[in-house]
């Protein structure tokens, strides 16, 4: 049974940075907690200075992992949620929790949303992020949910190649399983077109799961990518397998897309 909070509920810690427009980060992050009926126990990692049409600065927040290793206190906590590093000393410390997480006398699970780059182009990653989160990060044992562009990044992988093959996309995904993290879930809604979106679960000794829903037409919402793996932890929070928490996340993310676009 999944350890809970006073309120009763599972408690989830999210890690990410504050979006100063309100639609990613944190914010998308509550958002997705209300609905999965957890409680958010929130440590902003970064300040950002960011609108609609991009980022103009961010601020990483020193100090924040002390922060965030006090909630470990108490057992209050059923997993535990990564968005925004934004440098080699966050993806260093981030690495660490997660290890203590997952080894600890009652581990719980860490998902990890990989930002590295904002719809604008902004990149929070530059190569040293990168290499850093493939040698700490992904070696601490996170489920990682890699977007297309993600997914080639981390995977020094083709981005037409996965895209257009299913083959390639599970050969992606089982890098990541060979550098260490413990699940994939590599969200399809950045392929282009297409009246169906396809989600690959994939978990060590076990068979690609492929997720399929309709596209929602219209645009899309910032803040997607976190609304998902929040969405996704909070439902590992409450004891669902990493299947079934990814086809509640995807539902979600649907309906708030759809919402935006009525």
């Amino acid at each position: 049974m999944s350890r809970s909070d006073a309120e009763g509920l599972p408690g989830v810690l999210f890690v990410g940075g504050v979006d100063s427009s309100g639609g990613a980060g944190l914010d998308a992050d509550r958002d997705a907690a209300g609905v999965f009926e957890c409680v958010a126990h929130e440590v902003a990692s970064a300040l950002t200075d960011q609108d609609l049409f991009e980022v103009r600065r961010v601020e990483e927040r020193m100090m924040w992992a002390g922060d965030a290793e006090g909630h470990f206190d108490g057992g209050a906590l059923a997993a535990m949620k990564f968005g925004l590093l934004p440098g080699v000393a966050s993806i260093v410390e981030a690495a660490r929790l997660i290890a203590r997480a997952r080894h600890g006398a009652r581990p719980i699970p860490a998902v990890v949303d990989p930002v590295i780059k904002a719809s604008s182009g902004y990149r929070f990653w530059s190569d040293r992020e990168l290499v850093q989160a493939r040698d700490s990060l992904l070696v601490s044992g996170p489920i990682v949910t890699p977007n297309l562009d993600e997914l080639a990044e981390l995977t020094w992988s083709d981005r037409a190649e996965i895209e257009r093959s299913p083959e390639a996309r599970v050969e992606a995904a089982s890098r990541l399983l060979r550098a260490g993290v413990s699940g994939v879930v590599a969200t399809g809604g950045h392929a282009a077109g297409g009246e169906e979106v396809r989600d690959l679960v994939l978990e060590p000794g076990s068979a690609p799961v492929w997720l399929e829903r309709s596209r929602v037409p219209g645009e899309g919402i910032r803040g997607s990518g976190c609304r998902f793996a929040a969405a996704l932890a909070c439902g590992l929070a409450r004891g669902r397998t990493l299947s079934e928490a990814a086809q509640a996340a995807g539902d979600f993310v649907a309906g708030r897309i759809q919402d935006s676009n009525s």
